[in-house]
Formats: structure tokens, C-alpha cells, sequence
């Protein structure tokens, strides 16, 4: 059976080198995207601890100002009132006021903006320590900062005493709003993150880009070339590589180029001395195979020329003995001059579209009869697209086919035929064929006979001139078409034809 080659393309070499360029320009960005966060985030790092600093030197304004209005003896008035009252007090602008009394309860409040009033309202909500528990010695700053929209309220809070330093009072807290430099800092490290995270991406997907065009350069004329073997071996001489590059690769191409217009003048050359010599082994073949009935014929003759003269009893029976001896031989001689005619005189092919179903069907019915001990089973593929063949010649090489089957089932067997649809990939793409398959299972060949299956003096059978099979591969060939022979000795034989359904054809069809 014909089955189409393991498709082979570049594109595997493509895909690696694709893969390699793509690492090779990986590694180092990932290095430098790795080293570009490190350095980032150390300055990020410092920056940090800077604006720790400055905070600590923010604060201590507000340690000033909340240990001057903590020993205020107004605020101390107002907190032994224990109700709510003004206080003016001069504080720096931005600055925020808030008394509470020693039960946590506010009493005065110098910010009038909603979010950072009701923040206030509540002692509890300062992360101060309860105010039972509130030192009296020396301002308290929370662990953290109060953080609203963004922003920080920085805070420093002082208890409030009377004058003997015995009874706790209330206390004071001073406060500025600040933008929040540590979530300022958190969403940098993000936002750094996430840009070295798409430069890294970004580089990656040009370098991939980059990498399958230097891939293409490289792998498009290997392509090439492997067509252009692909043709070599297909037969086709007359296939030229066109690569367009200055590299060693065009080298490599015009290199091809010259190997195949020597093989085609090679080839040529070797056709023609092939073809002579072929004729010369036919008109030996001939010659040879003319004397051997001559020699039988001439004696016979001379035989019914003595009888006749020096005994004539039982002439009968020499007449007739002697006539069928030259009969048959003359009958052989026809046969022989009939096939050496056929292969000589080949008529011109003259396509015509046909369904191969019915070239089959009138092949069989040329044949006739079949021998009793042989059982023909045939299959036909139904719905086949018709092919351009010569039904004539084709019916002919179909009739060879079926002669030689029987022949080699002497003792009986089966005769198989079946017409299939048959797609091959080759050269990228998809080539369709009709395919007629004559199996038998009569006597076989041996490796030795199939080598020499088409050599035009070569027959198996006793009297044959061995043109048979030579004028059946001919009648294939010049159809385009492809013949397979499978035999192995003492199992049968497998004769497949197949013929190709034109593209156009085919496009018509669908």
C-alpha cells in the first residue's frame, strides 16, 4: 500500500530556536529587574526611615505645645468645671485641640471637620492608654498614627494635674493632619512592582517577537531546501531552490541547484542509454524466442517429408502429429510478435473522464469466464469522483492484471478487487487518489522475481515474452498514476494502481 512520507519541517528547529532566544533574553532582564527592585526598594528603605525622622521632628512642636496648655491655668480651671469650654490658644496653623475631663469625656474640641471630630468625640479610639491608667509624667504618643482618607493624624497627649500634682484632671491632646507618607511608601512598592512586573513581561513578548522573525530567517530556507530534497527524491530534476539569502545558506541552496541540473543531464543521458540498451536485450529476447519455434516447425516438416517418400503407412497419424506441433508454434510466435508489437507501438493516451467502478466492471466482463475453483469477490467504494485516464488502455492493463491472477492459481484460490478513495499528505499538502487494489492468493513471487518484475525480457510463465507487466506499469505511468506490487512466495500477490483525481477536478466535485 502507498502511504505518504512523516511530514518534515523546520518548524521544530523554529520552535527551539524561538525557545533559546526567548531564554537567553530572559535571564538577563529578570537579573536587571531583580537588581532595579533591590535598589529601589533599599532607597525606599531609607526614604522610610527618613520620614520616620521627620515625623519624630514634627512631633516636637506638639510636645511643646501640648505640655504649655496641659499646665494652662485655664484648662485647668475648665477641667475642675468639669463641663465644656473655650480656650484661646494660640496654636500653629493646622494644629488640632482636644480636652477630654479624667472620666474621657470631651470637653473641648478646636477641629470642625466632620471625619476627624467624630474620631475625636471618643478617647477610646486615640490607641491612648485608658484614662485611669494615663501617666502623669511627660507627654504619651500612640503606637499608631490615625489614619483618615490617605491622610495621618499625628497626635502627642499630656495629662492635665492640679497644682498639688495629685489629682489627674483630664487631659490634652494636640494633633496635625499629615499626608500619610508610610502609605504612601507601601503603595510606591506596589505600583514599582507592578511596572517592573510589565516591563518584564513587555521585554519578554519583544523579545519573543524578535525571536521568531531571526527564527523565520533561518528556518524558511531550511524549509526550502528540505522541498526541494522532497522533490529530488520524488523525481522531479527539474526543481530549483530560490533563496534570496546571502548567507552560507544560499551557498548551501546554489550548491542543490547545481547537484540537481547534473543529475538532470545525468539522468537524461542515462534514460537514453538505458532505452538502448533495453532495445538491444528486446530484439535479442526476440530473435531468440523466434528460432526456438523454427527449430521444432523445420523438423516436422522433414519428418512428414521422409515419412511420406520411404513409408507411407500410419501417415495419418504423423500428419497430425506433426501439424499440431507446427500449429502451436506458429500460435506462439503470433502471441509473441502480438505482445512485442503492443509494447512497441504503444497508441497515444487519450484522457477522458471515467468512473473507475465501471473501467473495473468492463475489464472483468472482457475477461469472460472465470475458472470454477476461483472465487472473485469485488468491492466497490460507492460515490467515487470520476479520474482522467484512458478507459481503453486502462480496461487493458486492468485485463493483464486478471489474466495474471488466474494464472497463478492453477489449483484455485480467491481473486480480490476493491476501489477506495485514498488521501496522502505530500509536500504539504493533501494529494487524493483513486485507488484500484487486485489481490490473489495464488502462488507469489520470491524477492528475486519482484526485482525483476518490470525488466521488458523477464517473464515467470513458459512461452511468455514478459512485455505483460511492462506495458501495464507504461499504460499507469503515462496516466500519472503510481503501481505497487506486494507478493511474498506461497501466500499471493497484491497489485496496486493508483490514479490521481485533479485539484480541479476535485474542487468542481465539492
Amino acid at each position: 500500500m502507498f502511504s505518504g512520507r512523516q511530514n518534515f519541517t523546520a518548524t521544530s528547529l523554529k520552535g527551539k530556536l524561538i525557545l533559546v532566544f526567548a531564554l537567553v533574553s530572559l535571564i538577563p532582564t529578570v537579573v536587571l529587574i531583580l537588581v532595579s527592585y533591590l535598589i529601589i526598594s533599599q532607597g525606599i528603605s531609607r526614604w522610610e526611615i527618613m520620614t520616620n525622622e521627620l515625623n519624630k521632628l514634627r512631633i516636637l512642636p506638639m510636645i511643646e505645645n501640648v505640655r504649655g496648655i496641659a499646665s494652662d491655668s485655664h484648662v485647668i480651671d475648665g477641667l475642675k468645671r468639669n463641663t465644656e469650654f473655650a480656650v484661646d490658644y494660640n496654636l500653629p496653623e493646622g494644629y488640632v485641640l482636644a480636652i477630654y475631663n479624667k472620666s474621657g469625656k470631651l470637653l473641648f474640641n478646636s477641629n470642625s471637620e466632620p471625619l476627624l471630630y467624630d474620631k475625636l468625640a471618643s478617647f477610646e479610639s486615640l490607641g491612648l492608654p485608658p484614662v485611669l491608667q494615663f501617666p502623669t509624667v511627660g507627654p504619651i504618643l500612640p503606637k499608631e498614627p490615625i489614619r483618615l482618607n490617605g491622610k495621618e493624624f499625628n497626635l502627642v497627649a499630656n495629662a492635665c494635674i492640679s497644682e498639688d500634682y495629685k489629682i489627674l484632671l483630664g487631659i490634652v491632646v494636640v494633633g496635625k493632619i499629615i499626608p500619610s507618607a508610610i502609605s504612601d511608601i507601601r503603595n510606591m512598592k506596589r505600583g514599582i512592582i507592578a511596572i517592573l512586573g510589565l516591563v518584564a513581561i513587555s521585554i519578554f513578548l519583544i523579545a519573543l517577537w524578535i525571536s521568531s522573525l531571526i527564527a523565520k530567517e533561518i528556518t524558511e530556507p531550511i524549509n526550502k531546501l528540505v522541498l526541494g530534497t522532497r522533490e529530488l527524491a520524488g523525481g522531479n530534476l527539474d526543481y530549483i531552490v530560490d533563496i534570496t539569502t546571502t548567507d552560507e545558506v544560499r551557498i548551501l541552496a546554489d550548491s542543490f541547484n547545481e547537484m540537481t541540473e547534473k543529475l538532470r543531464k545525468n539522468s537524461e543521458e542515462l534514460k537514453r542509454v538505458e532505452k538502448s540498451a533495453a532495445w538491444r536485450e528486446v530484439a535479442q529476447k526476440l530473435a531468440h524466442e523466434i528460432k526456438n519455434p523454427l527449430t521444432p516447425i523445420q523438423l516436422s516438416a522433414e519428418r512428414l517429408k521422409r515419412r511420406y517418400y520411404s513409408k507411407p503407412e500410419g501417415y495419418e497419424q504423423i500428419l497430425n502429429e506433426c501439424t499440431d506441433t507446427i500449429v502451436d508454434e506458429v500460435e506462439r510466435l503470433r502471441r509473441l510478435l502480438d505482445e512485442f508489437s503492443q509494447f512497441a507501438r504503444m497508441p497515444a493516451i487519450k484522457l477522458a473522464l471515467r468512473d473507475i467502478n465501471d473501467v473495473v466492471k468492463d475489464s472483468i466482463s472482457f475477461y469472460g469466464e472465470f475458472p470454477e475453483n476461483i472465487e472473485l469477490l469485488i468491492q466497490y467504494e460507492e460515490n467515487l469522483p470520476c479520474v482522467m485516464i484512458d478507459p481503453d488502455q486502462t480496461k487493458r492493463a486492468f485485463f493483464n492484471i486478471l489474466k495474471n491472477a488466474v494464472e497463478a492459481m492453477p489449483d484455485g484460490g480467491k481473486l480480490m478487487i476493491n476501489t477506495t478513495l485514498r488521501e496522502i499528505e505530500s509536500e504539504q499538502k493533501i494529494k487524493k487518489y483513486v485507488e484500484i487494489e487486485f489481490s490473489d492468493t495464488g502462488i507469489g513471487m520470491s524477492k528475486e522475481d519482484m526485482n525483476n518484475l518490470f525488466t521488458p525480457h523477464f517473464s515467470m510463465k513458459k512461452g511468455g515474452a514478459g512485455l505483460g507487466l511492462t506495458i501495464v506499469k507504461k499504460i499507469i505511468d503515462d496516466q500519472g498514476g503510481n503501481i505497487e506490487i506486494l507478493s511474498e512466495e506461497g501466500k499471493g500477490t497484491n497489485v496496486i494502481i493508483q490514479i490521481p483525481i485533479s485539484e480541479e477536478l476535485d474542487s468542481a466535485r465539492r
